[in-house]
């Protein structure tokens, strides 16, 4: 059985992504990710765009502070190098870039 879109796209990301993330980022570059994946669709701007699109949803994933305690999903470090990525990628494809700045963040019972 051949390769799907979608599926090779969810391979290249390795971090696990919700299917609708993928699905919406699939469709906003205009791509089907049941189609077969294939050299030619790897090499695409429709693809590297979504590649892109996937990374900097991964920027998005939960992230939690409270005084001296923090959880969060994916490192700053990592969200610096998907980001630096994301960009690389955009640049390449004449796309604006992504400027996350400043992490909001939210505060209860202060």
């Amino acid at each position: 059985m051949a390769k799907t879109i979608k599926q090779a796209l969810l391979d290249e990301v390795i971090y696990p992504l919700p299917d609708g993330l993928v699905d919406n980022k699939l469709i906003a570059r205009q791509l089907s990710g049941d189609d077969e994946f294939t050299y030619e669709v790897s090499k695409s701007d429709e693809y590297r765009g979504a590649y892109a699109d996937c990374l900097v949803g991964l920027l998005q994933a939960i992230s939690f502070s409270e005084a001296d305690k923090s959880i969060s999903a994916i490192s700053d470090e990592a969200k610096k190098k998907l980001l630096v990525i994301a960009n690389s990628i955009y640049k390449d494809l004449g796309e604006d870039t992504v400027d996350t700045g400043d992490t909001p963040r939210v505060y209860i019972n202060c």
